[in-house]
């Protein structure tokens, strides 16, 4: 007895795949909604090029916990990533932290230098930051840092 033809076979697969598909669309990504978050990061009263910025959610019971992060360009500007890069960051209120490394290694690629800011910033339990992400794309104020 023959087995089936290529083009039941075919069939097949293109029903499995779709019904694949469903399936994985109906359970969705188990990804938090975000949403767009942008700042200027001062120090000193300018631009803190490289500056990273972090936002710590008060849940650290959260299974689905996101910890959304910056990282400020030649102009000090950022945009939060939580999934994919400038993406934002999910509603809720979070304790902001910044560490301003600088750059190491051969190549200099890293940032694992020292803490240009003396670790003040970097502490979430000591942070005076705090930032509340509603519903809706934000551009928050400038956040202005002291490097002394």
């Amino acid at each position: 007895m023959p087995g089936p033809s290529p083009r039941a076979c075919r069939a097949v697969a293109a029903l499995a795949l779709a019904a694949l598909t469903v399936a994985v669309t109906a359970c969705g990504d188990g990804r938090k909604k975000v949403y767009p978050v942008r700042g200027v990061i001062l120090v000193d009263g300018k631009p803190a090029s490289e500056c990273i910025i972090m936002f710590h959610p008060p849940a650290v019971d959260d299974p689905k916990r996101v910890m959304p992060f910056g990282q400020a360009d030649a102009d000090g500007k950022f945009a939060m990533c939580s999934y994919v890069n400038g993406d934002g960051a999910p509603e809720g209120e979070y304790v902001v932290t910044f560490e301003w490394r600088e750059r190491s290694g051969l190549m200099k690629q890293n940032f694992d230098g020292p803490d240009r800011l003396k670790g003040k910033y970097a502490n979430p339990k000591k942070s005076e930051f705090r930032v509340k992400v509603e519903k809706q794309p934000m551009d928050l104020p400038p956040f202005e840092l002291k490097s002394k």
